[in-house]
C-alpha cells in the first residue's frame, strides 16, 4: 500500500493487496481518503466490505483496459463503493486521469476522454 497525503488529502494505492491484508491495515489507514486507487483492477478479490465501509473515500479509480476478458471492475466491487457515496472513475472509460490534490478540501479531476456510462456519477 501507498498512502500519500497533501494537507488534509489523503491518495491511497493498494496494489494488488488481498481483502485480508486490507484488514490488516484497516487502523492503520490515515482518513478521511480522498482518492483510492481500488486494488487489482476491481476484482472481487480486494476492496472487501469491511475495508470500503471504514475508508468510505470520496473518489474511487479503476485502473482496468476496456472490454478486459477479466471483466474488471467486477460489478459487486462497484456497487460497494457506490454504497458508500464515492464517485467512480475508470480508465477504460475515462482514459488517462489527473487527480490534482489541493491543500484544502479541492480535488481537480481531468480525463484525456469520455465514454457513455454512469460509473463515474457522483
Amino acid at each position: 500500500m501507498l498512502e500519500v497525503s497533501v494537507g488534509e488529502q489523503r491518495l491511497l494505492i493498494t496494489g494488488d493487496v488481498s481483502a485480508e491484508i486490507e484488514r490488516r491495515f484497516l487502523r492503520e489507514v490515515g482518513l478521511p481518503i480522498s482518492a483510492l486507487v481500488a486494488g487489482h483492477h476491481g476484482s472481487d478479490t480486494s476492496s472487501g466490505i469491511q475495508f470500503v465501509r471504514h475508508a468510505m473515500p470520496k473518489h474511487v479509480i479503476f485502473s482496468a483496459g476496456q472490454s478486459n476478458s477479466f471483466q474488471h471492475p467486477v460489478d459487486a466491487v462497484v456497487r460497494r463503493f457506490r454504497q458508500q457515496g464515492s464517485c467512480l472513475w475508470s480508465t477504460a472509460q475515462d482514459g488517462a486521469l489527473r487527480f490534482s490534490l489541493g491543500a484544502a478540501d479541492s480535488i481537480e479531476i481531468k480525463t484525456t476522454r469520455q465514454l457513455p456510462g454512469q460509473r463515474n456519477r457522483c
